[in-house]
């Protein structure tokens, strides 16, 4: 078996072995949702059958027609004409001539060109163009290029456009380089090699090593004349095509692509996963700074109930020693026969009296601690929730510019913290519930948690306390009067003070549990709303991480795979 046909041989069983690469590439691509590199790969799956493929890249008026025409010996661009300007053109080898459109921006042309045989030439707009559809040379053709020819004028070669694709080309896609300095009859032997070197010195300056450059003439190679420069042009196209080089040329372009695919790919996810690890520590010291904030919070609802029954403990005392001092017999005997001339002194009266004296007292008493008790209380949920919002912002600002990532991201992460921000916003805001739940504070309930949830605590708290005590203490009242009134108190004084006495001492007790239980239904109430804000967050973070997880083992195994491929290909090509 002579080498050739051993090269094409082993060229069969890895260019077999490259399709089911790609075929487990093109699935990451999708998985992944990078749309571009999906097409690139599907390109490279339709192309790998396909002839050598030269792309073809240069400002307009750069010679890049007139190059092609001289090359194939065959006016296939008429030259500084608009259709080899704004269109993408594929010449491909054709025992007729034909030509047909793909699409407004892309034909292909069929040539009985001998050289098309064994390569297919594209041919781009200028460089320094704008055209609708300029992806169709980035998308389809440079990615899938097996050999860029950049064309230049021989005058002047140092035009930024060009250059600025070139970068594209060799940073982005390690493609295999040419330089044509087109036009050459028109430059001076010394300004012709004045911008050889200058050529080879910007490419180096680029990271390409041992650059070609070709200096060639199409006026002179259409006339017939010698040194045109395209002999050496075909020699080297010859040299490159021949006795199997192309086809592991051909290989190593593919897989010059999928491997600045798979690294790009890995870069993106390792970006994305440093994020979502800031994120994933965000979330968690939000869950940190809501138990800690509760439990603040329940401390300040403690604090408060303690000195709202302190508050109680003293009013309490001062109306058992009132009533234990009413009760004498000599009083109760001047209120008894005071009576007959003046209700307002009858024993009823006094009862009425002393409890609405009470209320008073609780009343003015318990708003001004509730209300610095509120203020204390909300103070702290406030300031939590400013820090929460603060740091929000923080973690928003924190995006990464999509142009340098290959994995999709979308909008999720953006609008998930806008979302969040939205409702805390909400949370630290007044609305018409503070209206609603003063005067309905048993109306509470998880649907009517809302923006003006925090400017409502203060109510909630006031209405609360003065519900459970007035039920306990003017019971107790009530119903002292009502054996006072019977004529009892001859007879049972002192057990009407004693249980009068255990009532109100119990009815602290029953007051303090109450309380403690409202307040902390509320306070737990307001801490679901809270978290619950925040529950799009912590989804967002956990759906991410097991997406990033699975795609980072994919491109971890493919990374593998694609560089097991490459030694073999090296080894045995």
């Amino acid at each position: 078996m002579s080498t050739s046909e051993l090269i094409s041989e082993n060229f069969s069983i890895y260019k077999y072995k490259l399709v089911d690469f790609l075929k487990e590439l093109h699935q990451f691509t999708i998985n992944a949702k990078n749309e571009e590199f999906e097409k690139v790969i599907s390109n490279l799956r339709s192309n790998i059958n396909e002839p050598f493929l030269f792309v073809i890249v240069g400002e307009v008026k750069a010679g890049k027609s007139s190059f092609i025409n001289a090359l194939l010996r065959d006016e296939v661009c008429k030259v500084n004409a608009a259709p080899c300007t704004d269109t993408v053109q594929k010449l491909e080898y054709s025992d007729i001539k034909n030509e047909s459109s793909i699409n407004e921006y892309y034909k292909r042309i069929g040539l009985p060109a001998k050289i098309l045989k064994s390569i297919a030439i594209v041919d781009t707009p200028g460089t320094n163009t704008i055209i609708k559809h300029h992806q169709e040379i980035t998308e389809k053709f440079i990615p899938n290029s097996d050999l860029v020819l950049f064309v230049f004028p021989a005058k002047n070669p140092h035009t930024q456009s060009a250059w600025d694709l070139l970068d594209y080309v060799s940073d982005d896609w390690k493609k295999k380089v040419i330089f044509i300095l087109q036009q050459a009859d028109l430059a001076r032997s010394e300004e012709l090699a004045t911008n050889t070197q200058k050529v080879k010195e910007y490419a180096v300056q680029r990271g390409i090593s041992s650059p070609i450059v070709f200096a060639t003439s199409a006026i002179l190679e259409l006339e017939g004349k010698e040194n045109s420069g395209f002999d050496e042009v075909r020699e080297f196209i010859n040299s490159t095509i021949t006795g199997g080089k192309h086809l592991k040329l051909k290989l190593n372009s593919i897989l010059g692509t999928t491997s600045q695919i798979v690294e790009k790919s890995n870069e993106s996810i390792e970006t994305l996963q440093s994020r979502l690890k800031k994120d994933l520590t965000f979330a968690e010291k939000i869950k940190q700074r809501l138990e800690s904030g509760e439990k603040h919070s329940t401390y300040e609802i403690k604090s408060l109930v303690n000195r709202l029954v302190s508050n109680y403990e003293k009013i309490s005392n001062e109306v058992k020693n009132e009533f234990e001092e009413e009760l004498s017999v000599v009083s109760l005997f001047k209120r008894t026969f005071g009576a007959i001339f003046n209700k307002d002194s009858s024993i009823k009266h006094w009862i009425n009296e002393l409890q609405q004296r009470f209320e008073k007292k609780l009343q003015s008493s318990f708003e001004e601690i509730a209300d610095d008790g509120a203020k204390h209380f909300l103070n702290g949920i406030r300031q939590l929730l400013q820090n929460l919002l603060d740091e929000l912002d923080i973690r928003e600002q924190q995006r990464i510019n999509k142009e340098e990532l290959y994995i999709k991201i979308g909008e999720e992460r953006l609008q998930v913290i806008q979302d969040v921000k939205s409702k805390i916003s909400n949370l630290l805001a007044n609305d018409s519930f503070t209206t609603f739940l003063n005067s309905n504070p048993s109306n509470l309930a998880p649907t009517a948690m809302g923006g003006g949830l925090l400017a409502i605590i203060g109510a909630v708290i006031l209405s609360t306390t003065q519900i459970a005590f007035l039920d306990i203490t003017g019971g107790i009242l009530t119903g002292a009067g009502l054996l006072i009134a019977g004529g009892v108190l001859f007879f049972r004084k002192s057990k009407i003070v004693k249980q009068f006495k255990e009532g109100l001492d119990s009815g602290k007790v029953k007051f303090e549990e109450e309380l403690t239980e409202k307040l902390n239904n509320k306070l737990s109430l307001i801490y679901k709303d809270i978290n619950r804000s925040f529950v799009p967050f912590y989804e967002y973070t956990e759906t991410e991480e097991k997406r990033l997880t699975f795609l980072f083992k994919e491109i971890k195994s493919l990374k593998y795979e694609l560089f097991k491929l490459k030694n073999e290909i090296d080894a045995n090509l």
